[in-house]
Order: structure tokens, then C-alpha cells, then sequence
């Protein structure tokens, strides 16, 4: 069952109006999206799954700005199809010839068409994700199921909304959807894997699409249970 985790705050960047360079963007990006990964790591004894938000902390403040600088320094144009999804594409920013060629992490863009539903959950197992979304919409698919024991009866639906973030370490199965609308993910890949390598994501054996599940059990509409206090005169204590 999803249970919540309180993590400390990571900052992208602390200058926002002058932003600096892509590469450097890139950078504080990766940088934060290892943070967090071993952050999980270190509060799950398996392979974990969370939902986090980008969330700006002043006034002008656009994290669309700091994404902006890093596309116009470095340009990339989107490869169809993507895991086999004639509705997916995607580019990446290679961190080993922007930053420092020992690197093994990398920026990914990727977009999902509106209809994208049927990229079949699957899992990386080489390899852990820290995901924001850029733009649009959609769904995350994710289950507490193990691949070697995948049986599609688990899985949980969540919508995936502009600055949402999902966070989960190499193991997880999942995957991502949408319906009238398109998204575009920013995945922090950690350590990179190019798409065409045979060992970049595994498929269960039971095949399991958005398609082929068009509703899902226990939906409900709910406030979500971590909440930081932001103004308080007195002691505060949630359960």
C-alpha cells in the first residue's frame, strides 16, 4: 500500500532570473536527481516508487526558465519510436560530452503523444529515474508487483501533471499513458543506458497497457497526506 516519506528540500538552483549555463542547468539537474535517488535508497529496502512536485519557494521564479536556457544552448530534436511506442520519442542531453566525459548519467526529454497507451509496463533494471513533468499530462502506471512475479492485477494509476515528479529506483515496474492530451517528461537517468541497448528496460512476462485497461479499482478523488506548514503560532502535529 503507498505510504508517505518526508525527504529534506533539494534546490535546482538558486538563480533563477540569471540562470547560468545549459550545462550548468544540466548539471544542478543531475545533480539533484542523485540526491533524491539515494535519499529513497537509503529510507526503502527494495525498490520504491515516490511522487514528488518542482515547486518555486519566491517570486519570480520559473523552473520553465531554466529548462528554456538549457534547449536553446543545446538544441535536441525527438526520435520516434520510443520502448517500441510508435507514440513516444524522445533525445537526450549526454552528460559525458557536456560536462565531463566520465560521466555515466543523462538528461532525457521525452514526449508522449495524446493516445500514447500503449507503451506495456516494464522495468529498468540497470538503472534508476527521477522524472519531472515538462508539459501537458497524463498518467503514471506503478505496481508493488516484482517483475519475475508481474501479474497486472496491482497496478495503481496516478496523473501525472506539469512540475509533478516521479522518483524510483531501478526494479520498479511501471509505465506512462495518456489520453486527450500530450506530455513531455524531462527523465534523469541514473547511470545512462542508450535506448537501443537491449538491457535498457525488461518486459514481464504478462503484457500490461493503459489500453487494455481503460478504468481502474479503487479511484477516488483525495487530499494528499504530507503537508509543510508554512505559518504557525502554535505546535502542530499531523498524523
Amino acid at each position: 500500500m503507498p505510504h508517505s516519506i518526508e525527504l529534506d528540500q533539494f534546490t535546482i538552483s538558486n538563480n533563477t532570473r540569471s540562470s547560468g549555463s545549459g550545462a550548468a542547468i544540466l548539471e544542478n539537474l543531475l545533480e539533484v536527481s542523485r540526491d533524491v535517488l539515494e535519499a529513497l535508497q537509503t529510507r526503502s529496502s527494495g525498490p520504491c516508487a515516490a511522487l514528488g512536485r518542482v515547486r518555486g519557494t519566491g517570486r519570480g521564479v520559473s523552473f520553465s526558465r531554466l529548462v528554456a536556457r538549457l534547449e536553446a544552448d543545446h538544441p535536441i530534436e525527438l526520435a520516434f519510436p520510443f520502448e517500441g511506442s510508435e507514440y513516444v520519442g524522445g533525445a537526450v542531453w549526454p552528460a559525458d560530452q557536456l560536462l565531463d566525459p566520465q560521466r555515466q548519467d543523462t538528461l532525457a526529454k521525452l514526449h508522449w503523444k495524446p493516445g500514447a497507451l500503449d507503451l506495456p509496463m516494464h522495468a529498468h533494471e540497470h538503472s534508476d529515474r527521477f522524472i519531472i513533468v515538462l508539459a501537458g499530462r497524463g498518467y503514471f502506471h506503478v505496481t508493488d508487483e516484482p517483475l519475475d512475479a508481474f501479474t497486472g492485477t496491482a497496478v495503481r494509476t496516478v496523473p501525472a501533471r506539469e512540475r509533478d515528479v516521479f522518483a524510483f529506483t531501478r526494479g520498479v515496474v511501471h509505465t506512462f499513458s495518456t489520453a486527450e492530451h500530450g506530455m513531455t517528461l524531462l527523465s534523469c537517468q541514473l547511470p545512462f543506458l542508450p535506448f537501443e541497448d537491449p538491457r535498457q528496460y525488461t518486459l514481464p512476462e504478462i503484457r500490461w497497457t493503459a489500453m487494455d485497461h481503460p478504468t481502474d479499482t479503487g479511484a477516488r478523488v483525495a487530499v494528499d497526506p504530507i503537508w509543510r506548514v508554512r505559518c504557525s503560532h502554535g505546535s502542530v502535529s499531523l498524523p
